[in-house]
């Protein structure tokens, strides 16, 4: 069973923070709608990792440790 996420408001954030930032980027770029959404996403998924990381909560460092075995 996958656990749910201890920080959600930490996801939303990321989510929304990828989302503003990856649209501008694609509107500079002049990327279509497509290219837009993967780039916003990408970012809100890299976001939400770099806060992992940074705080380096117990729910990360568990999910780091049962990936190495």
């Amino acid at each position: 069973m996958i656990p749910y996420c201890d920080t959600p408001g930490q996801s939303v954030a990321a989510a929304i923070v990828g989302g503003v930032v990856g649209t501008a980027l694609a509107l500079a770029a002049g990327l279509d709608l497509a290219a837009s959404v993967v780039l916003a996403g990408l970012l809100g998924g890299i976001a939400d990792l770099t806060a992992h990381v940074v705080r380096g909560d117990d729910q990360f460092r568990a999910a780091i440790a049962q990936l190495r075995g």
